[in-house]
This record gives C-alpha cells, sequence and structure tokens, in this order.
C-alpha cells in the first residue's frame, strides 16, 4: 500500500466519511465499536501513520496547552534543588512553544499546607489543561485529584511518590531503595566496627517528609538484612535546619571514640554539615547526601562531601512538561509512569 496514504483514503476503503475516521485516530466519542474496529483494521492493512507533526501545528495555531507548575517557593532559588526540577520543565517548554505549550509557575510554603491548597483553588478555577506539582502534603494532594478529575484536567506528580485511590501520573525515585544504596556505600567504607548517623534536616516547623523517613528504612533494611549486628550502631537525628546546633553536639560526641563515621543526609541540605567539621575531625568520617544542587557540587569537588545520589530532578521536570505533550496531544500517556534510577556520584564522575 502507498505510504502517503491519508485519512480520505481511509475513509473510502471503511466506508465511512472523513469526520468518523478523524474522531477514531482522536479517540473521541459518536462512533461505533464495530465502526471503530473496521477503522482500525484498515490502518493496520495500508500501514497508515499519523502526522503528529501536523496534528500538533494544527493545536498550537487554534489552541494554547497551558500547563499549572505548583512548586515549594525554594524552586525560585537558583543554588536549591527545587530549582531543577523548574529548569527542566522551563527546558521542555522552550522546546514545544511552536505548538502553543506554556507554563505559569505558583508556589506554596513546604511549612504551610493552607498555601498549597489556596493554590490549588486558583488552579482549579482557572482555564489550565494540565498540572504539574509535588504530593507533598497527602491529604490536600487528595483534594487536587479529585477537583481535577472533575475538570477533567491530568495531575503529575515528580519527585515524591505517594499511594493514591485517584488516578494520578508519578515520575519518581524509589526512596526506599536509593536508602540502601547509601548503606551499602557506607558499609564497604566504614565496616562493622564503625558507627553510624542518619541526619534528617527538616524544614522549619515541619515534620520530616515521607521521602526522607522511606530513605532511612531502606537504610536500615539494608544492615537488618545483611548485618544486623550493627543495627545497634545506627543513630537517628531529626533537626530543624535552623538548629544545627543539635547535630553539632551529637557529631562531637561520637567523634570522641575515634571510630569511623558514616554520616547519611537524607535530602538536598548535606552542604550544611561540612562547615561544622574541622579539618582533623574530618578525617574519620565519610558523607553521603543527595542532589547536584551548586553547594553540593561545590563540597563533592573539594571532597567535603563523598559520595551525592542523584534523582534527577531537571530530567524529572522535563519528562513531566513533554509527557504531558504526548498526553495532551496523542493520548499517550506511557512516558508519565517513570520510576528514575539512583546515580552514584563522586568528584571524579562529574
Amino acid at each position: 500500500m502507498n505510504k502517503s496514504v491519508g485519512i480520505k483514503e481511509i475513509a473510502e476503503l471503511a466506508g465511512v466519511s472523513i469526520g468518523t475516521v478523524d474522531r477514531v485516530l482522536h479517540n473521541r466519542p459518536g462512533v461505533s465499536k464495530k465502526t471503530s474496529l473496521l477503522i482500525h483494521d484498515v490502518i493496520k492493512k495500508t500501514g497508515y501513520k499519523k502526522n503528529n507533526a501536523a496534528s500538533r501545528l494544527k493545536l498550537a495555531q487554534y489552541n494554547k496547552i497551558k500547563i499549572a507548575v505548583l512548586l515549594p517557593i525554594e524552586s525560585l532559588l537558583k543554588e536549591h534543588y527545587w530549582f531543577l526540577p523548574l529548569k527542566g520543565i522551563q527546558t521542555a517548554v522552550q522546546e514545544l512553544v511552536d505548538y502553543g505549550v506554556n507554563y505559569t509557575l505558583l508556589t506554596f510554603k513546604m511549612s504551610d499546607a493552607q498555601s498549597f491548597e489556596n493554590q490549588v483553588q486558583t488552579i482549579t478555577q482557572s482555564d489550565f489543561n494540565a498540572i504539574i506539582t509535588v504530593p507533598y502534603f497527602y491529604n490536600e494532594s487528595r483534594t487536587l485529584l479529585q477537583e481535577a478529575k472533575k475538570i477533567k484536567i491530568p495531575v503529575v506528580f515528580i519527585d515524591t511518590h505517594q499511594e493514591f485511590n485517584e488516578d494520578n501520573y508519578s515520575i519518581f525515585q524509589d526512596s526506599h531503595k536509593s536508602g540502601t544504596v547509601a548503606a551499602r556505600i557506607l558499609h564497604r567504607i566504614i565496616g562493622d566496627k564503625g558507627n553510624y548517623l542518619v541526619i534528617n534536616l527538616n524544614n522549619k516547623n515541619t515534620e520530616v517528609q515521607d521521602n526522607m523517613k522511606k530513605r532511612e528504612e531502606g537504610f536500615r533494611s539494608y544492615f537488618l538484612n545483611n548485618k544486623k549486628s550493627i543495627l545497634s550502631k545506627i543513630e537517628t537525628l531529626s533537626t530543624n535546619v535552623k538548629n544545627l546546633n543539635v547535630f553539632n553536639l551529637k557529631l562531637q560526641d561520637l567523634l570522641k571514640s575515634n571510630e569511623n563515621l558514616g554520616i547519611f543526609v537524607t535530602n538536598s541540605r548535606a552542604y550544611l554539615l561540612p562547615p561544622l567539621l574541622s579539618s582533623e575531625q574530618f578525617k574519620n568520617v565519610t558523607l553521603v547526601g543527595y542532589d547536584l544542587n551548586e553547594r553540593n557540587l561545590n563540597l563533592l569537588k573539594e571532597d567535603k562531601i563523598h559520595f551525592l545520589l542523584h534523582q534527577q530532578p531537571e530530567n524529572q521536570g522535563y519528562n513531566a512538561a513533554k509527557g504531558l505533550f504526548k498526553l495532551l496531544t496523542e493520548n499517550e500517556d506511557n512516558s508519565l509512569h517513570l520510576t528514575i534510577p539512583v546515580e552514584i556520584f563522586i568528584k571524579e564522575n562529574l
């Protein structure tokens, strides 16, 4: 069959109108199951390929795809973790601008669930076509999904994975698995005789985030499954980023034994710890943290952070925006169900 076959030829071969073929190609209602199967059979036999580029340009000519991006207010700070997924979203939108794609950034405070809920109301009362956000607050995120379902717009969660009954898309890294990776790294260096310290550095006036809890669970599960005797050597300290003196006191106490110390920071703030250590103390410390933000990178290059686990936040944002475009233009959602692999960075492989 001639590869230049188009909708007109499909309609003639199937004995239907061009409009009926168009409805089937775009998954619109109004076509019987029997007719739909007939058209799909003709499409298969002719080898017809939908011209997605033309469809997208047509979409851009008549409509705009408006994406609401709801991220923590820290996404406005270049040195902060949340700037990275925003950067990925911006890159994707720039690539798609000729197809009518744009985005609006709205922010919330990680210490204030109400600020998230207020922005959800703003989004659902506007004319957005899709939403990219973080399920930081479980109940409020459920409300978002319920409201989005009413107005029939897709929601993509990035960074954090939560189990919801409501339909949603998710791009994230397995936090439990990444914690296990951190434990394996530190155990190979610190061994059975050293000490281990898990640090959960919270935002002001907030509880330990779900991701951080899962990472610690993964960390401990490694020793539970491989070296149960070491569990008693693992201490956990959850402290406020504004109150690092608590960490400093614990650190000084642990270092008195002169045994090697493995420190696992369960979020992107590992950069806060090296300034608290003297060069002499640092000889006995191995520090593992998360993410390639600017301050972490500088300390990794200086050997003051030894390992960084990377969850590709920039790619998460990029894939979310690109995936939504594909969903809205082709009804294809495969790229919106992604689990990000755990990458390990040291200064030599930057």
